[in-house]
């Protein structure tokens, strides 16, 4: 019988609610699936449970019009077994726009090498969450509309079948192809994250960065400190996640939204939805057309 495998890349949670509600719609629909978030210790763990009778969901989170390493490091650890179906979910908060409608390319002719067919791909969109954060309500919107998405492309995908998507243009792939220069960036960003005084030492950016990059340091004197390596992956988690906000960036600092990352309040249940006229409203300029035309179309 035909198991399907959903792994997902996630840094802040957004991909990860788009997951988890993959992983209820096929339970409801009586359909064996497991659910993985991808991290480097989770990595091997994954690769194993591929085999020839197991379909692919991968979803992850655009990291500078690409997909984070992790990804690439995946597929190339698959054994190569033909007639496979996949389907491949990429999530940003700006929605697809130039620079990032290729995000998906280079993911799935690795995937063709390896044996799988990508029958659906689509661009789900997310609060945004650098540089620039959207207003609250449209925040709420996306979220709200989570499961409606996921309940068309899991249509598509069962039924071998593709969605209407944007496709890239001849500009896309070399945007595409600068963005892997952000591992390198990623590097010195992980490298000088500062730590202030409200750290209590609880450990939760330890136990939840997706790179293994954050350790503790025990002095002689028992007392615990962070070490930050150089494989961080600039997903942002524990600057956003950190219970006590005792983490700041010390490079890239405009990246990152100053007031936070409050995904927990962008979940809470809306009682209406926006009509086309509020998300053109809250949504001006040519940067959120791609929400704007996501939002819309739904």
């Amino acid at each position: 019988m035909e198991k399907i495998q959903i792994v997902y890349y996630t840094g802040t949670g957004s991909t990860k609610i788009i997951a988890e509600e993959i992983y209820q719609q096929l339970t409801a629909l009586n359909i064996e699936s497991e659910l993985h978030r991808l991290t480097v210790d989770s990595l091997p763990v994954i690769s194993k449970n591929m085999n020839f009778d197991t379909k692919l969901i991968l979803l992850y989170a655009v990291h500078a019009f690409n997909a984070p390493d992790l990804v690439y490091t995946l597929i190339k650890s698959l054994e190569e077994i033909s007639n496979r179906s996949a389907m491949v979910i990429s999530v940003s908060g700006g929605g697809a726009m130039i620079s990032n409608t290729a995000c998906r390319e280079p993911v799935k002719r690795l995937l063709k090498k390896k044996g799988f067919n990508v029958v659906t791909e689509a661009m789900a969109v997310m609060p945004n969450n650098w540089i620039s954060p959207v207003p609250e309500e449209i925040a709420k919107e996306l979220v709200r509309i989570v499961p409606n998405k996921v309940s068309k492309w899991l249509k598509a995908f069962l039924h071998n079948k593709s969605v209407p998507y944007v496709k890239p243009i001849f500009i896309d792939y070399p945007i595409t192809s600068l963005g892997r220069l952000e591992v390198i960036g990623a590097k010195f960003f992980g490298k000088r994250i500062k730590v202030n005084s409200k750290c209590n030492g609880c450990g939760h950016c330890v136990k939840n960065c997706p790179a293994n990059n954050i350790t503790f340091i025990v002095k002689d004197s028992g007392d615990k400190t962070l070490n930050f390596d150089s494989k961080c992956h600039f997903c942002l988690s524990c600057l956003y996640e950190c219970p006590q906000h005792a983490l700041s960036p010390g490079f890239l600092k405009f990246a990152v939204i100053p007031t936070g990352y409050p995904l927990k309040l962008y979940c809470q249940p809306t009682e209406n939805p926006l009509s086309s006229d509020a998300i053109l409203l809250a949504l001006k300029g040519k940067a959120w057309e791609g929400v704007r035309r996501y939002l819309i179309e739904d």
